[in-house]
Protein backbone atom coordinates (compact mmCIF):
# COMPACT_ATOMS: atom_id res chain seq x y z
CA UNK A 1 0.00 0.00 0.00
CA UNK A 2 1.39 3.11 -1.55
CA UNK A 3 1.81 6.36 1.48
CA UNK A 4 -0.98 8.40 2.22
CA UNK A 5 -1.58 12.08 0.90
CA UNK A 6 -2.87 14.58 3.07
CA UNK A 7 -3.76 17.93 2.22
CA UNK A 8 -3.67 21.03 5.40
CA UNK A 9 -6.51 23.68 4.83
CA UNK A 10 -6.84 27.10 6.06
CA UNK A 11 -8.61 30.32 4.35
CA UNK A 12 -5.15 32.73 4.23
CA UNK A 13 -1.63 31.18 4.97
CA UNK A 14 0.03 31.28 7.04
CA UNK A 15 -3.04 31.80 9.83
CA UNK A 16 -2.76 34.75 12.22
CA UNK A 17 -2.75 32.37 15.17
CA UNK A 18 -0.42 29.56 17.20
CA UNK A 19 -1.90 26.87 15.12
CA UNK A 20 0.39 28.01 12.20
CA UNK A 21 3.70 25.95 14.19
CA UNK A 22 0.91 23.12 14.19
CA UNK A 23 0.31 22.84 10.43
CA UNK A 24 3.85 23.58 9.62
CA UNK A 25 5.60 20.71 11.92
CA UNK A 26 3.02 18.45 11.25
CA UNK A 27 4.10 18.53 7.10
CA UNK A 28 7.36 18.79 7.81
CA UNK A 29 7.74 15.55 9.83
CA UNK A 30 4.80 13.81 8.11
CA UNK A 31 7.29 14.45 4.88
CA UNK A 32 10.18 13.23 6.34
CA UNK A 33 8.24 10.12 6.74
CA UNK A 34 7.76 9.71 3.75
CA UNK A 35 3.93 11.12 3.51
CA UNK A 36 3.17 13.79 0.60
CA UNK A 37 1.66 16.59 2.68
CA UNK A 38 0.95 20.31 1.44
CA UNK A 39 -0.75 23.21 2.30
CA UNK A 40 -3.90 24.58 0.77
CA UNK A 41 -5.32 28.12 1.11
CA UNK A 42 -7.19 30.82 -0.65
CA UNK A 43 -4.32 32.95 -0.04
CA UNK A 44 -1.05 32.77 0.69
CA UNK A 45 1.23 35.57 1.78
CA UNK A 46 4.59 33.44 2.32
CA UNK A 47 5.49 30.45 1.08
CA UNK A 48 5.67 27.53 3.46
CA UNK A 49 8.50 26.52 5.15
CA UNK A 50 10.74 23.39 4.99
CA UNK A 51 10.22 23.33 1.24
CA UNK A 52 6.60 22.38 2.36
CA UNK A 53 4.21 22.15 -1.25
CA UNK A 54 1.21 24.50 -1.36
CA UNK A 55 -1.99 24.37 -3.33
CA UNK A 56 -4.41 28.00 -3.90
CA UNK A 57 -7.94 26.60 -3.73
CA UNK A 58 -10.21 27.31 -5.91
CA UNK A 59 -13.73 28.63 -4.44
CA UNK A 60 -15.64 28.15 -7.35
CA UNK A 61 -14.40 25.09 -7.73
CA UNK A 62 -14.82 23.51 -4.65
CA UNK A 63 -18.26 24.76 -4.70
CA UNK A 64 -19.11 23.03 -7.69
CA UNK A 65 -17.13 20.08 -7.49
CA UNK A 66 -16.28 19.26 -3.75
CA UNK A 67 -12.82 18.62 -2.65
CA UNK A 68 -13.01 15.78 -5.39
CA UNK A 69 -10.63 17.98 -7.64
CA UNK A 70 -8.26 17.75 -5.36
CA UNK A 71 -5.36 15.05 -5.40
CA UNK A 72 -4.99 14.43 -2.07
CA UNK A 73 -6.16 10.94 0.15
CA UNK A 74 -7.27 13.04 3.12
CA UNK A 75 -8.30 16.98 3.72
CA UNK A 76 -7.06 18.55 7.14
CA UNK A 77 -9.05 21.39 7.85
CA UNK A 78 -7.41 23.84 10.42
CA UNK A 79 -10.32 26.09 10.34
CA UNK A 80 -13.99 26.17 10.26
CA UNK A 81 -14.35 29.24 8.10
CA UNK A 82 -13.04 27.13 5.55
CA UNK A 83 -15.91 24.23 5.94
CA UNK A 84 -18.34 25.72 4.13
CA UNK A 85 -16.56 25.11 0.76
CA UNK A 86 -14.76 21.98 1.52
CA UNK A 87 -18.03 20.35 2.76
CA UNK A 88 -20.52 22.37 0.34
CA UNK A 89 -21.23 19.03 -1.30
CA UNK A 90 -20.78 15.89 0.33
CA UNK A 91 -16.81 14.30 0.03
CA UNK A 92 -15.81 11.46 -1.33
CA UNK A 93 -12.56 11.01 0.94
CA UNK A 94 -11.79 11.54 4.73
CA UNK A 95 -12.16 15.40 6.33
CA UNK A 96 -10.86 15.66 9.42
CA UNK A 97 -11.41 18.99 11.23
CA UNK A 98 -8.47 19.96 14.05
CA UNK A 99 -9.99 22.30 16.57
CA UNK A 100 -7.59 24.67 17.72
CA UNK A 101 -9.42 26.54 20.06
CA UNK A 102 -11.57 29.82 19.61
CA UNK A 103 -9.96 32.44 20.28
CA UNK A 104 -13.37 35.18 19.80
CA UNK A 105 -17.42 34.93 20.40
CA UNK A 106 -17.50 34.78 16.72
CA UNK A 107 -14.95 31.98 15.97
CA UNK A 108 -17.17 29.97 18.35
CA UNK A 109 -20.62 30.83 16.83
CA UNK A 110 -18.77 30.10 13.48
CA UNK A 111 -17.82 26.56 14.70
CA UNK A 112 -21.01 26.04 15.97
CA UNK A 113 -22.78 27.06 12.79
CA UNK A 114 -20.52 24.96 10.16
CA UNK A 115 -20.18 21.89 12.58
CA UNK A 116 -24.09 22.05 12.60
CA UNK A 117 -24.30 22.44 8.85
CA UNK A 118 -21.63 19.46 8.20
CA UNK A 119 -20.46 17.71 11.40
CA UNK A 120 -22.16 14.52 9.37
CA UNK A 121 -19.76 15.04 6.83
CA UNK A 122 -16.73 15.51 8.43
CA UNK A 123 -15.25 12.10 9.35
CA UNK A 124 -13.38 12.74 12.53
CA UNK A 125 -12.63 15.95 14.68
CA UNK A 126 -9.39 16.68 16.89
CA UNK A 127 -8.90 17.90 19.90
CA UNK A 128 -5.21 19.49 21.06
CA UNK A 129 -6.69 18.91 24.87
CA UNK A 130 -9.25 17.05 27.13
CA UNK A 131 -10.58 19.86 28.48
CA UNK A 132 -10.76 21.47 24.37
CA UNK A 133 -12.73 18.23 24.17
CA UNK A 134 -15.03 18.78 26.44
CA UNK A 135 -15.98 22.49 25.25
CA UNK A 136 -16.43 20.64 21.81
CA UNK A 137 -18.93 18.64 23.21
CA UNK A 138 -20.67 21.22 24.88
CA UNK A 139 -20.99 22.86 21.77
CA UNK A 140 -21.81 20.14 19.41
CA UNK A 141 -23.17 17.03 21.60
CA UNK A 142 -21.40 13.67 21.18
CA UNK A 143 -19.35 13.21 17.66
CA UNK A 144 -16.05 11.41 16.26
CA UNK A 145 -13.51 13.09 18.34
CA UNK A 146 -10.08 12.16 19.58
CA UNK A 147 -7.38 14.06 21.57
CA UNK A 148 -3.94 14.53 20.35
CA UNK A 149 -1.71 17.22 22.13
CA UNK A 150 0.10 19.47 20.07
CA UNK A 151 3.99 18.91 19.81
CA UNK A 152 7.14 20.34 19.69
CA UNK A 153 10.68 19.91 18.32
CA UNK A 154 12.18 18.44 21.52
CA UNK A 155 15.41 18.35 19.70
CA UNK A 156 15.52 21.92 18.72
CA UNK A 157 14.41 23.22 21.71
CA UNK A 158 16.49 21.10 24.59
CA UNK A 159 18.12 22.15 27.98
CA UNK A 160 21.66 22.63 26.63
CA UNK A 161 21.16 25.61 24.92
CA UNK A 162 23.38 28.50 26.04
CA UNK A 163 21.31 31.44 27.80
CA UNK A 164 22.22 34.90 25.27
CA UNK A 165 19.58 37.01 27.14
CA UNK A 166 19.02 36.66 30.58
CA UNK A 167 19.20 40.05 32.05
CA UNK A 168 17.58 39.27 35.90
CA UNK A 169 17.06 36.68 38.29
CA UNK A 170 14.20 34.67 38.20
CA UNK A 171 14.14 35.74 34.57
CA UNK A 172 10.42 35.15 33.78
CA UNK A 173 9.20 34.92 29.75
CA UNK A 174 6.01 35.01 28.13
CA UNK A 175 5.50 33.83 24.17
CA UNK A 176 2.67 34.52 22.95
CA UNK A 177 0.33 36.94 20.32
CA UNK A 178 -0.92 40.16 22.42
CA UNK A 179 -4.12 40.36 22.91
CA UNK A 180 -6.87 41.04 26.24
CA UNK A 181 -7.34 37.86 27.03
CA UNK A 182 -3.63 36.53 27.10
CA UNK A 183 -3.86 39.02 30.40
CA UNK A 184 -0.38 40.15 29.25
CA UNK A 185 -0.81 43.55 31.55
CA UNK A 186 -1.40 41.81 34.79
CA UNK A 187 1.78 40.24 34.46
CA UNK A 188 3.42 43.74 33.77
CA UNK A 189 1.23 45.04 36.66
CA UNK A 190 2.67 42.23 39.59
CA UNK A 191 6.35 43.33 39.02
CA UNK A 192 6.12 46.17 41.38
CA UNK A 193 5.29 43.64 44.43
CA UNK A 194 7.41 41.22 43.13
CA UNK A 195 10.80 43.19 42.84
CA UNK A 196 10.24 44.41 46.55
CA UNK A 197 10.71 40.46 47.38
CA UNK A 198 12.91 39.76 44.31
CA UNK A 199 14.88 42.83 43.60
CA UNK A 200 16.68 41.46 40.06
CA UNK A 201 13.24 40.13 38.57
CA UNK A 202 12.96 40.34 35.10
CA UNK A 203 10.19 39.66 32.53
CA UNK A 204 10.28 39.32 28.94
CA UNK A 205 7.11 39.41 26.84
CA UNK A 206 7.74 38.04 23.10
CA UNK A 207 5.04 38.68 20.55
CA UNK A 208 3.25 41.63 19.36
CA UNK A 209 -0.38 42.28 18.26
CA UNK A 210 -3.54 44.24 19.53
CA UNK A 211 -2.43 44.96 22.95
CA UNK A 212 1.50 45.73 21.83
CA UNK A 213 1.50 49.81 22.29
CA UNK A 214 -1.07 49.61 24.92
CA UNK A 215 1.55 47.65 27.06
CA UNK A 216 4.64 49.30 25.53
CA UNK A 217 2.88 52.52 27.03
CA UNK A 218 1.87 50.85 30.16
CA UNK A 219 5.70 49.77 30.68
CA UNK A 220 6.98 53.38 30.80
CA UNK A 221 4.14 54.47 32.35
CA UNK A 222 4.77 52.34 35.22
CA UNK A 223 9.05 52.96 34.99
CA UNK A 224 9.31 49.33 34.75
CA UNK A 225 11.34 49.73 31.59
CA UNK A 226 14.93 48.39 33.50
CA UNK A 227 12.74 45.30 34.75
CA UNK A 228 10.16 44.43 31.77
CA UNK A 229 11.13 44.10 27.98
CA UNK A 230 9.01 43.67 24.90
CA UNK A 231 10.80 42.06 22.33
CA UNK A 232 8.10 42.06 19.54
CA UNK A 233 7.67 39.43 17.33
CA UNK A 234 10.69 37.35 16.89
CA UNK A 235 10.59 35.27 13.58
CA UNK A 236 14.27 33.55 14.19
CA UNK A 237 13.61 30.25 15.92
CA UNK A 238 16.96 30.28 16.87
CA UNK A 239 16.97 33.51 18.64
CA UNK A 240 13.61 32.57 20.36
CA UNK A 241 14.99 29.71 21.80
CA UNK A 242 17.49 31.01 23.10
CA UNK A 243 15.31 33.41 25.27
CA UNK A 244 13.33 30.28 26.44
CA UNK A 245 17.08 28.94 27.46
CA UNK A 246 17.56 32.09 29.45
CA UNK A 247 14.93 32.06 31.20
CA UNK A 248 13.93 30.73 35.45
CA UNK A 249 10.70 29.93 34.57
CA UNK A 250 8.01 30.20 31.74
CA UNK A 251 4.55 31.93 32.94
CA UNK A 252 1.42 32.77 31.37
CA UNK A 253 -2.02 34.52 32.40
CA UNK A 254 -3.69 33.47 29.74
CA UNK A 255 -7.81 32.78 30.28
CA UNK A 256 -8.30 31.64 26.91
CA UNK A 257 -6.19 28.46 25.38
CA UNK A 258 -6.98 24.79 23.99
CA UNK A 259 -3.06 23.53 24.61
CA UNK A 260 -0.82 26.43 23.66
CA UNK A 261 2.26 25.85 21.93
CA UNK A 262 4.93 27.81 23.99
CA UNK A 263 4.58 26.06 27.35
CA UNK A 264 5.87 22.59 25.25
CA UNK A 265 8.59 24.92 23.95
CA UNK A 266 9.91 25.44 27.52
CA UNK A 267 9.50 22.12 29.11
CA UNK A 268 11.21 21.26 26.26
CA UNK A 269 13.95 23.43 27.06
CA UNK A 270 14.33 22.40 30.77
CA UNK A 271 12.50 25.00 31.78
CA UNK A 272 9.29 25.21 34.79
CA UNK A 273 5.89 26.81 34.28
CA UNK A 274 3.55 28.83 35.96
CA UNK A 275 0.50 28.99 34.89
CA UNK A 276 -3.13 30.42 35.00
CA UNK A 277 -5.50 27.88 36.47
CA UNK A 278 -7.89 27.63 33.46
CA UNK A 279 -8.84 24.04 32.43
CA UNK A 280 -6.33 23.56 29.76
CA UNK A 281 -3.40 24.73 31.85
CA UNK A 282 -4.48 22.58 34.54
CA UNK A 283 -4.13 20.20 32.28
CA UNK A 284 -0.56 20.65 31.52
CA UNK A 285 0.44 20.97 35.46
CA UNK A 286 -1.55 17.85 36.25
CA UNK A 287 0.04 16.00 33.05
CA UNK A 288 3.20 17.11 33.16
CA UNK A 289 4.18 18.03 36.92
CA UNK A 290 6.36 20.60 35.54
CA UNK A 291 5.56 23.56 37.74
CA UNK A 292 2.13 24.85 39.28
CA UNK A 293 -1.03 26.95 38.44
CA UNK A 294 -2.22 30.46 40.15
CA UNK A 295 -6.00 30.64 40.98
CA UNK A 296 -6.01 34.21 40.51
CA UNK A 297 -4.95 37.17 38.74
CA UNK A 298 -4.00 38.81 42.71
CA UNK A 299 -0.67 40.05 42.51
CA UNK A 300 -0.08 38.73 45.60
CA UNK A 301 -0.19 35.04 44.61
CA UNK A 302 1.03 35.34 41.83
CA UNK A 303 4.22 36.46 43.51
CA UNK A 304 4.08 33.76 46.10
CA UNK A 305 4.21 31.60 43.39
CA UNK A 306 6.97 32.52 40.97
CA UNK A 307 8.76 32.71 44.39
CA UNK A 308 7.81 28.82 44.76
CA UNK A 309 8.16 27.42 41.30
CA UNK A 310 11.55 29.58 41.33
CA UNK A 311 12.68 27.55 44.45
CA UNK A 312 11.85 24.24 42.76
CA UNK A 313 12.72 24.71 38.92
CA UNK A 314 15.27 22.09 38.70
CA UNK A 315 12.57 19.85 39.47
CA UNK A 316 9.90 21.17 38.13
CA UNK A 317 12.21 21.67 34.63
CA UNK A 318 13.58 17.99 34.77
CA UNK A 319 9.51 16.84 35.12
CA UNK A 320 8.64 18.83 32.21
CA UNK A 321 11.37 17.95 30.03
CA UNK A 322 10.29 14.21 30.29
CA UNK A 323 6.63 15.05 29.96
CA UNK A 324 7.52 16.46 26.51
CA UNK A 325 9.75 13.77 25.22
CA UNK A 326 6.65 12.07 24.74
CA UNK A 327 5.27 15.08 22.34
CA UNK A 328 8.00 15.51 19.88
CA UNK A 329 6.79 16.43 16.85
CA UNK A 330 7.57 12.84 15.43
CA UNK A 331 5.77 11.03 17.80
CA UNK A 332 2.63 13.26 17.58
CA UNK A 333 2.98 13.00 13.47
CA UNK A 334 3.04 9.13 14.22
CA UNK A 335 -0.18 9.48 16.07
CA UNK A 336 -1.91 10.86 13.00
CA UNK A 337 -0.30 8.49 10.40
CA UNK A 338 -2.05 5.80 12.65
CA UNK A 339 -5.44 8.40 12.80
CA UNK A 340 -4.68 8.66 9.05
CA UNK A 341 -4.58 4.52 7.92
CA UNK A 342 -7.41 3.63 10.35
CA UNK A 343 -9.76 6.06 8.76
CA UNK A 344 -8.89 5.24 4.90
CA UNK A 345 -9.51 1.70 6.01
CA UNK A 346 -12.75 2.47 6.62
Amino acid sequence: MSKLSVLMVVAKYPPDFGHNTVINNLCKNLNDLGYRTAIGAFSFDSNPPYNIEKVKLNKTKLLISGVDYLNFDIIHSHQPRVNYYLLFRKPNKPIIMHVHGASSTIHILNYKFSMLLFKNRITKTIAVSYSAATKIKQLIGNIPLEVIYNGVDTDFYNPELISNFKKGSPQLLFVSGLRKYKNTKILISMMPKLLEKLPDAHLQIIGDGTEYETLQNFVTNKELEKNVELTGKIIDTEQLRSYYASCDLYISASSLEACPVSPFEAMSCGKPLLLYGIDPHKEIIESSNAGLVFDSLNSDEICEKIQEVFKNKIHFGKEGRNFVINYSWVNVSKLFINLYENLCKN
